[in-house]
């Protein structure tokens, strides 16, 4: 996953920001956001999705490099009760999920969640490896997938205790890093899992706090076949953090935000057949902010932050706003922010003799980011969203090729980039049922030769309907993404591609029960994406036509 700019094929860590009601939900092994069947959360769990472009506010240090994610989730009282969901899909899948979320009498919320999944999967055809010994290219029963995953939400009056857990199983059907192909055992396991506790204050009319405490596990387990011996690594993650945050809004026309971190990463440690690398690193931080609006149509925002990590690991991050209100339905903003990230435990340390050496001398890489924003609500069910921007990244990091052992990968600072685009974003709501969305993306991300940079599709769209029939009684919902031409790793032009997906809701056609279909991929549309240079393959086709029924009981 990667945001404006461009995403190499393999880049673990994405450089986006993922939080979760505003916790940070990266691991700290690869720095990944995991959004997938690999992801914390249960899609039905979430109640809406807050998505910032580019360099990240002052809150926010390490990694929040080419935007934030913020999934929020729901209250006990959006769901009332007891439910019980089951679902099933093409490629001989199945989901449930059971949730309770209620109010009590006392005014405290609760959620509670556990959900399972499992799918075969499908027999993928790899024409790098089409002859007899490879079982002609076909991997055989080599894309099962399966997760089981918990959530937990409690509020009661200012205290907030948040804890989920993901546990994921994925097979490699395309044998990566020169695994033997169509052998087993050939998959992937991660454990994720998070404890948040917040507090909330109201210290004085003028001033409000937010303080919290977390803790997060991260585990990765790999099984491969290498000229049929069997191989194992175990890497484990865990970490400890407290943060408080500061709004004052006693000086005249001003309010002014500031606040402290600490995170310690205690354990980052990879175990490999041959060797144990363990390893630990900590960072403090302290960030301020004032936004100052002198005349009702004016403001200006200026703020910096101070991340400090030992061993001379410290960074500095202004970031400058202005504001520009000339009406009650317009704002344009002019900013410059800047944004760094460290390279992750596996950048710097991770080295198995096989296929990768470790880079203990590599930077932390940065952006500058360029910025005008124009938002316009003509009525109050339509709104028009335009964004210009210029990104300027130094030092940014890559796995590549080492100079130093050719065929072994190593993690180094590679080019310059700079990207230049604009976003434009229409929204109108007729009603609850019904509402229309959609943007369009144009960028050009080049490195510092001005050669045109991987994974960077220079045209993006998409476009989302829904609407209400039968007294609303069934909801119809239509997108279409597209997702222009672009280059793989290995420099070849992959084409562009348009998809479609169609998902029917209905409301309770029986008491309390409520039924969906999706069909993703609705014209069966063949496509691939960039695949990354572990693999001998250049890019990756794409799963088809895939139809998910779900029925979704309440028990009021």
């Amino acid at each position: 996953m990667s945001g404006r700019d461009f995403g190499r094929p393999g880049d673990y860590p994405g450089r986006v920001m993922l939080l979760i009601d505003g916790h940070q939900a990266n691991d700290n092994l690869y720095n990944s956001s995991y959004l997938g069947q690999d992801g914390l959360l249960d899609t039905e769990l979430i109640e809406r999705v807050e998505y910032v472009s580019g360099p990240g506010s002052v809150m926010y240090g390490n990694g929040a490099f080419y935007g934030i994610i913020n999934v929020i989730t729901k209250k006990g009282s959006h769901i009332d009760g007891a439910q019980v969901a089951l679902e099933a899909f093409s490629q001989d899948g199945y989901k449930s999920r059971l949730t309770y979320g209620n109010t009590l009498e006392n005014g405290a919320d609760i959620l509670v969640s556990a959900s399972t999944y499992r799918s075969r999967g499908e027999d993928y055809y790899f024409s790098a490896f089409d002859n007899p010994a490879t079982n002609f290219g076909v991997a055989d029963n080599l894309d099962a997938e399966h997760n089981h995953r918990l959530f937990l939400k409690f509020n009661y009056a200012q205290w907030t205790l948040e804890s989920a857990y993901v546990d994921r199983t994925k097979d490699d059907p395309a044998a990566g890093y020169d695994a033997d192909f169509n052998a087993k055992p050939n998959h992937l396991r991660d454990t994720n899992a998070y404890v948040n506790l917040s507090h909330e204050a109201q210290l004085s009319d003028a001033l409000n706090n937010v303080s919290k405490i977390y803790y997060g596990h991260y585990g990765y387990e790999a099984r491969n076949v290498f000229s049929g011996e069997l191989y194992k690594e175990d890497n484990i993650g865990r970490w400890w953090g407290a943060e408080s945050k500061f709004v004052y809004t006693g000086f005249d026309r001003h309010q002014l935000m500031y606040g402290f971190e600490y995170r310690n990463d205690y354990q980052q440690d990879f175990y490999l057949p041959d060797d144990n690398i363990e390893n630990s690193i900590y960072m403090a931080s302290a960030y301020l902010q004032d936004e100052y609006r002198w005349d009702p149509q004016w403001a200006i925002n200026l703020g910096a932050r101070v991340d400090y990590g030992g061993n001379n690991a410290k960074n500095m991050s202004p970031r400058l706003a202005l504001i520009y209100s000339p009406n009650e339905q317009t704002d344009i903003k002019a900013s410059y922010s800047t944004a760094f990230r460290r390279p992750n435990a596996y950048e710097k340390y991770y080295g198995d003799g096989i296929t990768q050496l470790p880079n203990p001398d590599v930077n932390k890489e940065r952006i500058a980011a360029t910025e005008l924003v124009v938002e316009h609500r003509p009525n109050i069910t339509s709104k028009w969203l335009s964004s210009l921007y210029y990104y300027q990244t130094k030092d940014y990091i890559v796995v590549v090729d080492s100079a130093a052992v050719p065929g072994l990968l190593q993690a180094e600072n590679s080019h310059h980039s700079q990207t230049s685009g604009i976003d434009i974003e229409y929204e109108k709501k007729w009603s609850t049922a019904t509402r229309l969305r959609a943007s369009y993306a144009w960028q050009y991300a080049t490195d510092g030769m001005g050669r045109w940079m991987v994974n960077s599709p220079k045209n993006l769209a998409k476009l989302n309907v829904a609407h209400g029939v039968f007294n609303d009684a069934l909801h119809v919902g239509m997108e279409v993404q597209y997702v222009g031409a672009r280059n793989t790793d290995a420099n070849q032009r992959l084409g562009g591609y348009t998809i479609a997906n169609l998902t029917l809701h209905s409301q309770a056609i029986f008491k309390n029960t409520t039924f969906s279909a999706s069909v993703k991929n609705l014209f069966n549309k063949s496509y691939a994406v960039p695949a990354p240079s572990f693999y001998r393959l250049d890019s990756f086709e794409q799963d088809q036509q895939n139809i998910w029924l779900q029925l979704t009981y309440d028990f009021k």
